[in-house]
């Protein structure tokens, strides 16, 4: 059962957007996506392989409304057609929504422009090597994160931070 989901979050998230890092715990790192590029908000192999680890445990949904006012969060099965049957249904996920594992070693923020998807290191290096190795999933996050030549808004360094303490970095 998750516990104290506003706690949770606010021991975990910092309510910070690109290219601000959010992360508040040090043994944790993170992806990110442009919502916008994909049709699932984040790309199908990132879901599966996040969602696999949850062993027929649900994971719970909130929005950050729902969140603010002490509302429980829903639980889903945990499976991308299950998740986003629920975000579209009555067309919640033009909301802001928080999925996160009842274990609490993971939390996916989904606002309106990135999916940040944040764990244990542990298990995000788990994720990426699911999903063809860092240089594989930093390619797709550069694409969606694409400043341009000289970086100019500092999304390189974003991801850069975003992805500290992964082994195989670029």
């Amino acid at each position: 059962m998750v516990d104290q989901p506003k706690k949770f979050i606010s021991e975990t998230l910092l309510p910070d957007y690109p290219p601000k890092v959010p992360l508040l715990k040090a043994n944790w790192s993170g992806l990110a996506f442009d919502r916008n590029v994909h049709s699932d908000l984040a790309p199908a192999n990132v879901w599966d392989a996040l969602l696999s680890f949850e062993d027929n445990s649900e994971v719970a949904v909130i929005s950050f409304r729902d969140l603010e006012m002490d509302i429980l969060p829903v639980f889903v099965q945990p499976d991308r057609e299950s998740l986003l049957a629920y975000l579209g249904h009555d067309f919640r996920f033009t909301a802001d929504h928080y999925v996160f594992s009842q274990e609490q070693n993971w939390i996916c923020r989904l606002d309106q422009d990135v999916t940040l998807i944040a764990g244990e290191t542990k298990l995000i290096q788990q994720l990426v090597n699911c999903c063809d190795g860092f240089e594989s999933v930093m390619k797709i996050m550069s694409h969606d994160f694409d400043s341009g030549p000289n970086d100019e808004c500092g999304l390189e360094k974003y991801l850069i931070n975003l992805t500290r303490g992964l082994i195989n970095r670029a």
